[in-house]
């Protein structure tokens, strides 16, 4: 299965973990330099691509044309969830993940 996460925080990089030791790919978009180097340090540089994943340039590059699941794991809900609507509409991406910080925020989710 190809997965694109985007955010490399806790919770992306444990999912990324996660998924490489059941052999599948697996590409990381995080944008924060302090994020970036801790990840190199988890992480294979090959599954690591910096940039914006609202930046549909960058979307491209990691392969989302082929991605079968995308997950949005960043700190900002607004963020997660426009990503999603994107993936989806845009790139017909069926199986999208989005992390909710906020409980206030689920029903935004649905």
């Amino acid at each position: 299965m190809f997965v694109i996460i985007s955010g490399g925080g806790r919770t992306g990089a444990q999912l990324a973990r996660s998924l490489l030791t059941e052999n599948h790919k697996v590409r990381v978009i995080e944008h924060r330099k302090d994020v970036l180097a801790r990840i190199h340090k988890e992480l294979p540089t090959e599954v690591i691509f910096p940039g914006n994943a609202l930046d549909t340039q960058v979307l491209e590059q990691v392969g989302i044309q082929d991605a079968q699941v995308f997950a949005a794991t960043n700190t900002s809900d607004a963020e997660n969830l426009c990503l999603c609507y994107l993936v989806r509409e845009r790139y017909h991406v069926n199986r999208t993940i989005a992390r909710v910080n906020n409980p206030r925020d689920a029903w935004l989710f649905d």
